[in-house]
């Protein structure tokens, strides 16, 4: 079978194994570090401003949740 790619890949290929081998392993610290580099959408940003809100006992807006199956 012919090879592809060049060295660069091959190196970040087995990056990617290492990672994946360390997965099981993750400390919490790692884990929360990981997430905090994740992209999060507009709602999930509001969700963690009203949690950190309640949390601290400071009053929450609430946006109403939409119901479904429910029109007139």
């Amino acid at each position: 079978m012919p090879a592809w790619g060049s060295v660069e890949k091959d190196e970040d290929s087995w990056k990617l194994v290492l990672f994946i081998r360390h997965l099981p392993l993750l400390t919490h610290e790692e884990e929360r570090e990981m997430e905090s580099l994740n992209p999060k959408s507009p709602t999930e940003r509001r969700q963690e401003k009203e949690e950190e809100q309640f949390l601290k006992g400071e009053p929450t807006k609430q946006s109403p949740k939409p119901t479904k199956g429910l029109h007139p």
